[in-house]
């Protein structure tokens, strides 16, 4: 299948986005005017990565049951996504447990119980609504393993129904987005009714940001059927254009509290949605491929190669490295100057990320993809 190579530099993108959310959060600086609207709204990057997720994942199966040709085999589809994630999240949990055992959190807490470290090897802090505080991120681990596990199912039930008609396809993907609307719309109303109780679970989970993955999906679907060819005369500056609007929009109140503060139904609705929207215009963009040299250039670039392979260690120690910024430094929680923070937390989660990268994460991918590759079909005889 064809490699869009804009996509690596929007993983980085999206890496760098969450990344800014945590900084603005822990310094402080999302309660300023604009710019703090526009550190907080950084944690639409998750949105991305999850609408990136359901396009690639998904592009497999929707081909197989749209064509009747074989489906990708599940036993390679599983070992390459748990090479894909595992080792580089295990070391990075091994980190996390022993400065929270040594250090503990800043402003207290440590490793916790047994219940609370098996959940997170088990990669179900999210449903279990537990978290330490420097791998607080990774509630979104749980949704993408969830969601691993039901991409042969998804990918297979939308690719025959595909062979019969596009329509209907994008009517269902329309019915999931209404379906994670609905579910953050009850995730508010719970929360604010019983704030006490586990309500976030349900907005955090596959279900409550469905629209994010059905996002990916439908731009998957568009590729299969050919429809984005429609799209060709439109540029990739002019979709980043349109995503770059969408999130100064989301930077203001309409999209909810910037701190912890439990939205309003109709703000948890409006943040999911432009989020939605955010997520589907950077990966158009990013789909729609190299519209004339200049974009050529950055696709083919190794800057853009790299941002891609650090995205995902980016995004497992950030948060680790703020916490042990703090600690060292004794800054409290929601103080601390931003510009230096941020140049210090960027500059190490990109190191540690490159380091990741070069010694875990890839080394272990082309081993298994080179374990898991399907053997050529022999010719027939004569």
């Amino acid at each position: 299948m064809a490699r869009y190579r804009l996509i690596d530099g929007l993983r980085g993108l999206a890496a760098l986005l969450v990344l800014l959310s945590h900084v603005g959060f822990w310094t402080g600086a999302d309660n300023l005017d604009l710019s703090g609207g526009l550190l907080a709204r950084g944690d639409s990057g998750v949105a991305v990565f999850f609408a990136i997720s359901a396009f690639l994942l998904l592009r497999p199966w929707l081909a197989a049951g749209a064509t009747g040709a074989q489906p990708p085999a599940i036993r390679t589809y599983a070992l390459r996504r748990a090479a894909r994630i595992l080792p580089a999240y295990l070391i990075t949990l091994a980190v996390v447990l022993l400065v929270a055992g040594t250090w503990g959190a800043v402003g207290g807490g440590g490793i916790g119980g047994p219940g609370k470290v098996l959940a997170h090897l088990l990669l179900v802090q999210g449903y279990a609504d537990t978290s330490y505080q420097s791998f607080s991120q990774t509630w979104s681990i749980t949704t993408e393993a969830t969601f691993y596990l039901l991409v042969p199912v998804i990918g297979t039930a939308l690719g025959r129904l595909l062979r019969a008609s596009a329509r209907r396809v994008y009517a269902v993907l329309a019915g999931v987005v209404l379906i994670g609307l609905v579910s953050q719309a009850a995730t508010a109303a719970w929360t604010r009714h019983a704030p006490a109780t586990h309500a976030g679970v349900l907005g955090t989970s596959v279900i409550g940001h469905a629209a994010w993955f059905a996002a990916g999906a439908a731009l998957a679907v568009a590729v299969q059927t050919g429809a984005l060819q429609r799209l060709r005369s439109v540029g990739v500056g002019t979709w980043l254009a349109a995503a770059a609007v969408v999130y100064l929009f989301a930077s203001s109140g309409i999209a909810g509290p910037r701190d912890l503060l439990a939205p309003t139904i109709a703000q948890a609705v409006t943040k999911e949605a432009l989020y939605t929207l955010i997520a589907g215009l950077l990966l158009l963009a990013a789909v729609r491929g190299p519209s004339d040299e200049r974009w050529q250039a950055l696709a083919g670039s190794s800057v853009n190669r790299f941002a891609g392979d650090i995205s995902y260690g980016v995004f497992l120690w950030h948060v680790l490295v703020l916490q042990v910024i703090y600690r060292a430094s004794g800054w409290q929680l929601f103080t601390g100057p931003l510009s230096a923070v941020l140049f210090a937390v960027l500059v190490f989660s990109v190191l540690i990320a490159w380091a990741s990268a070069s010694l875990v994460e890839q080394p272990v991918l082309r081993r298994v993809h080179r374990r898991t590759r399907r053997a050529p079909v022999p010719a027939p005889p004569g």
